[in-house]
């Protein structure tokens, strides 16, 4: 009855179902051995479980005869044409009914013409009253018509092939068992076209048009009417026994047994898989089921044997048939049993026992189920046979998700990617080494944003655990994500690694030089140039061996992030001290960095010497090009203070050229003329640099020596050749000095006697009384003449020279 759909889901049309129909069908309603039905795709709507959906056109139907199958003696007996529609509709009403592991599962049903309780549907007694305008649909388990799966078999996998046939007769042994001995029901219908395959490998009994129980009180001791009706035109004539082809119900009377009709049709069913090409043992039926198979096919009904025996045939003792057969019953299996089974399945799965499809869509959903079920309840987690079980578990999920669910991202991130946060939740070190080991199959398979919140952030926790090998591990993980980190978690794993630095265990500080050498790519400049060669420094100076080697050849590797000033002033001090260190192979190492360094270093200082050569031409060449425009000399400065001579040369410098200092030598030696007058001196160009003073000596500032100028009693040290003075001063009381002059020519080098103090001369007592303050230090006669030179600019009458001006 459909009436409970409506009140789950409501409405009248396929929409009100929960899940989504595609609008192709995989197979139209009009193949051969559809009987009507369209097989469709469909998912569900919530959680987007993949199911298939079976939907058919009571309105097409009805109008579709069936093909007369029945011998010519009985068809007369037939009454009017029959059509697909009560076939269908006894289909429709049984499935939903009938549910069981080897039978498919309808997850929902609808009849669109009673999609409620206000409108009831009539029952399988009175088929033929049902509406026929709307559409009938069903959704199953994702399953494929038997015919399609053999086809699809692998034709170079035959051992594979043969054990999953096995299995498949296995299962539909199991489903008809089912139906005889607890559904007090015969199948009526069996053939390839009653049989369908889920992608785990599962054959599951459909085609319910005909079941019928047998003895009942009908009025001729045999099958319903229904079946007595359509079994002749529904069921294909090779699968029908004898007793069926003739129309001899009489004989399936109450006494007969119940299995009978079925057992021959399946052993024709048997014979037909085996003959396909794809079924993996040649187009032979197994020698130990030939025997069998003539016993089922008996034409007397109460000499066919019974179905659960058959089981036993040691066609079905293979691997593949135990590990399935472990599976359908591991969930009521003890705990023990069921660790001992999951602890075995990776090396099953590794020998091929098990194929691709066992393990994505059998093993993995029971897995998940397991881990849902345990790891998320911390109580259970409390007890150690569930402990024991999620670490069985979370290789063989790893295992699983690595091998074949790395080819399909979207099944990873359906059936793995919501475990991560769990996993991770566990608080267990055995699971989380379990999951740190497998954590490269989870960087491949998850976004960035996905890495940083439900991995990297739970799996810091690692860094501090007490336990030193799980410490180490999660440093070893680590590095595979360092990648997709965002700039936050990177800052935090660096705390992290300066933290392991000092861990106490030797191993995990030398990896973790070794994980700062291979992140420093990835770290910003600034983390960067806070992080390494501080990290490096400490690690050098580690007692253990490894670790100071790892830290050297760290060192190397992150050389570009040096600049050759820091490579020079903080990397190779660290380094040197250990080409007297005492492992040889650290000195080696050292010897290397060392080698490696000094051959970039010779490069940048020839570079720093070829820059200073290029600098030094072009100032040069700027020196040379002023000279030559600016002429000899320049003109001396206007103020003729001496305050002014002293600031002109304190901000000058203090290294003259050779040129500068030879030619104001000869400007203070330069003779008198012949008549006794002295030259007036010129004023010096001011050049770029200074007079050397220990270039001039007394005697070229006539200090204390002979000369033709000086008299008797001039004892000031001072000879009036030195005291140039204008014409007009000549004459003047003093000799021609005068305390209000502003200027006066002084030697840079002179002194008066008995002091010491260079600046002592410039005293203003004492300038006034140079040249012993005798007023008749000029002979009579003698004339002061200023002869300049053509190109020396002349002083105003009222200055007097000033020989600091020289600066």
């Amino acid at each position: 009855m459909a009436s409970w759909l409506g009140s789950l889901w409501g409405g009248s049309g396929a929409s009100s179902l929960p899940y989504n129909i595609s609008t192709d069908p995989l197979s139209p309603s009009t193949n051969k051995g559809s009987h009507g039905w369209a097989i469709h795709t469909a998912t569900h709507k919530t959680n987007g479980e993949e199911a298939t959906a079976f939907q058919a056109s009571k309105a097409e139907l009805a109008k579709t005869p069936l093909q007369q199958q029945r011998s010519q003696s009985f068809a007369s007996a037939s009454s009017g044409n029959l059509t697909q529609l009560v076939p269908a509709l006894h289909h429709f009403h049984r499935i939903k009914r009938l549910i069981h592991p080897r039978i498919l599962r309808a997850h929902a049903t609808l009849d669109t013409d009673y999609p409620d309780d206000s409108k009831p549907s009539p029952g399988l007694d009175a088929l033929d009253k049902v509406a026929s305008t709307g559409n009938l649909i069903i959704v199953t388990e994702k399953a494929i018509p038997l015919d399609d799966w053999l086809d699809n078999l692998n034709p170079h996998t035959p051992q594979a092939n043969a054990a999953a046939v096995s299995w498949g007769i296995y299962n539909i042994v199991e489903g008809l068992s089912f139906l005889h001995t607890q559904a007090k029901l015969a199948h009526g219908m069996i053939c390839p076209d009653a049989v369908f395959v889920t992608p785990g490998g599962d054959f599951k009994l459909g085609g319910f048009d005909l079941v019928t129980p047998l003895g009942i009180a009908d009025g001729g001791g045999g099958p319903t009417p229904h079946f007595r009706k359509y079994e002749a035109s529904v069921c294909p004539a090779d699968y029908r026994s004898l007793e069926r082809t003739s129309g001899r119900y009489d004989t399936l009377q109450q006494s007969a047994p119940l299995h009978s009709i079925d057992c021959y049709s399946l052993a024709v069913l048997i014979e037909y898989i085996y003959t396909h090409p794809s079924a993996g043992t040649n187009g032979q039926v197994p020698v130990p089921l030939k025997k069998a198979l003539l016993r089922m096919k008996n034409d007397s009904p109460k000499l066919r044997p019974r179905l659960p025996p058959l089981l036993k045939c040691p066609v079905f003792d293979n691997p593949y048939v135990k590990a399935q057969k472990f599976l359908d019953e591991v969930v009521s299996k003890p705990a023990e049993e069921k660790i001992i089974f999951l602890q075995s399945l990776p090396d099953i799965l590794n020998r091929g026992v098990l194929t691709e499809n066992v393990a994505i869509y059998k093993i993995l959903p029971m897995l998940v189920m397991g881990l849902r079920a345990s790891a998320g309840n911390e109580a259970a987690m409390s007890q150690d046979i569930n402990r024991r079980e999620v670490l069985a578990i979370v290789p063989l999920l790893f295992q699983i998700a690595e091998s074949y669910l790395a080819k399909t991202p979207e099944l990873f991130q359906k059936h793995v990617t919501p475990l991560v946060p769990l996993l991770f939740a566990v608080n267990d070190r055995g699971v989380r080494g379990s999951i740190l080991q497998k954590i490269s199959i989870l960087e491949t398979q998850l976004d960035k944003s996905a890495l940083n919140s439900s991995v990297f952030e739970p799996m810091c926790s690692g860094f501090t655990d007490s336990s030193g090998p799980l410490r180490e591990l999660t440093l070893k993980s680590t590095i595979v994500l360092v990648p997709k980190l965002n700039h936050a978690n990177l800052e935090k794993l660096v705390r992290y690694l300066v933290r392991l630095q000092a861990d106490p265990e030797a191993s995990i500080r030398t990896n973790t030089v070794i994980f700062i050498g291979k992140v420093a790519p990835h770290l910003t400049e600034t983390s960067r140039q806070k992080l390494i060669l501080p990290a490096f420094t400490r690690s050098m100076k580690d007692p253990f061996t490894p670790c100071r080697l790892a830290a050297l050849r760290a060192v190397i590797a992150c050389k570009e992030y040096f600049s050759q000033k820091e490579v020079a002033e903080k990397v190779l001090p660290c380094v040197i001290p250990h080409t007297l260190d005492g492992a040889n192979e650290v000195r080696a190492e050292a010897f290397n960095v060392v080698d490696t360094f000094l051959v970039n270093l010779r490069e940048e200082s020839k570079r720093i010497a070829k820059d200073e050569a290029e600098r030094m031409s072009a100032a040069t060449c700027g020196i040379g090009a002023e000279g030559s425009s600016g002429g000899a000399t320049s003109a001396a400065p206007s103020s003729g203070s001496y305050l002014t001579g002293i600031s002109s040369w304190m901000g000058s410098s203090t290294e003259p050229t050779a040129s500068t200092s030879s030619a104001s030598v000869a400007q203070r030696t330069t003779s008198s003329t012949s008549n006794g007058s002295l030259t007036k001196l010129s004023a010096p160009q001011p050049g770029p640099a200074a007079p050397k003073f220990s270039s001039l000596t007394l005697s070229d500032a006539q200090v204390g020596g002979s000369s033709k100028y000086n008299t008797a009693d001039d004892s000031g040290g001072w000879s009036d050749d030195d005291d140039i003075v204008s014409p007009q001063n000549k004459s003047t009381g003093g000799g021609g000095w005068d305390d209000d002059d502003d200027a006066f020519v002084m030697s840079p080098v002179n002194k008066t006697k008995g002091d010491g103090d260079f600046f002592a001369s410039f005293d203003s007592n004492k300038a006034s009384n140079v040249g012993g303050g005798k007023a008749g230090s000029l002979k009579p006669g003698m004339k002061l003449k200023g002869k300049a030179k053509p190109t020396v600019t002349k002083l105003p009458a009222s200055d007097l020279l000033d020989g600091w001006d020289d600066f």
